[in-house]
């Protein structure tokens, strides 16, 4: 009878031990899911830090002419009257490795 008794508590413990570890709520999980709240913690930070920095873009378009003059000449491209507009089209790659061959 008393085998009987240290049997099934080793079983049960057994049981526990296995729902500790491998259960859908274990520690694998455990371990899993922090991984994940790591990654989305590091993923809005970088979110976080591109946001200031476009309130700041902000910021500056707003406050200073020159910000939204450069702009314009950057992305939209125009150019005043007395200057001129060099357009370059890109190499092609078959070309760079021709180059860095000889």
């Amino acid at each position: 009878m008393r085998w009987l008794g240290w049997g099934l508590s080793l079983a049960l413990l057994a049981y526990m031990a296995w729902g500790l570890v491998w259960s859908d709520h274990g520690y694998l999980v455990y371990r899993h899911e922090h991984a994940e709240v790591l990654r989305l913690q590091q993923q809005l930070d970088a979110m976080q830090q591109k946001r200031e920095a476009l309130a700041a873009e902000i910021l500056r378009l707003r406050n200073h002419p020159e910000a939204i003059e450069e702009l314009v000449h950057r992305e939209l491209g125009y150019v005043y009257p007395d200057e001129y507009m060099l357009i370059v089209p890109p190499e092609k790659q078959g070309a760079d490795e021709k180059r860095t061959t000889k």
